[in-house]
């Protein structure tokens, strides 16, 4: 698939917007023109960040440049290649959701955070019991097979160790 990374310039301003599509750059523009104007008359609810700058400006004041094609496998490598060139006009762009998934990490996290801080002392109790339960088997030695040592409860840092990622790589070549 060939897809399009663009850039929406303003001509009376130096702001821009960047943005990727696998349609023809003047049907890409010609939405964002006919969304703007839903989104303006309170119809459409999701903004997209150039648009309080189209009811500034006006939307015919802005054009669609074509920034570089790709040769893609599906549209989170586009995605990918949108992120880049966001990242090189930071200064003008105006973009506030960065486009390959970065921005749904920091809500995980901060769903997460909420969660641990609402229900703090009974996740602490379980644990408590959790670790009570299970203490002998925690503190339990283990010998890996790559050569490492560890208590069973630290398996998982020990799996992302620079030496047993060498083994494992090793066990993969042969």
């Amino acid at each position: 698939m060939i897809g399009s990374v663009y850039k929406i310039v303003c001509s009376q301003s130096d702001i821009c917007y960047v943005g990727s599509t696998f349609n023809l750059l003047k049907h890409r523009m010609s939405g964002h023109r006919s969304h703007f104007k839903r989104w303006d008359e309170g119809k459409a609810t999701s903004e997209i960040a150039i648009y309080p700058y189209f009811r500034k400006y006006g939307p015919y004041e802005f054009k669609i440049i074509l920034i570089k094609q790709y040769e893609v496998v599906d549209r989170a490598q586009l995605l990918a290649y949108e992120t880049l060139w966001i990242n090189k006009f930071k200064r003008t762009c105006v973009n506030k959701v960065p486009p390959f998934g970065l921005l749904k990490k920091e809500k995980q996290r901060e769903s997460t955070k909420k969660y641990w801080e609402a229900n703090k002392e009974v996740l602490n109790e379980k644990n408590k019991q959790y670790n009570e339960l299970n203490k002998e088997r925690l503190v339990e030695k283990v010998t890996c097979e790559c050569g490492g040592h560890y208590q069973y409860r630290g398996r998982t840092y020990h799996f992302k160790s620079k030496k047993h990622i060498r083994w494992a790589e090793a066990q993969s070549t042969l």
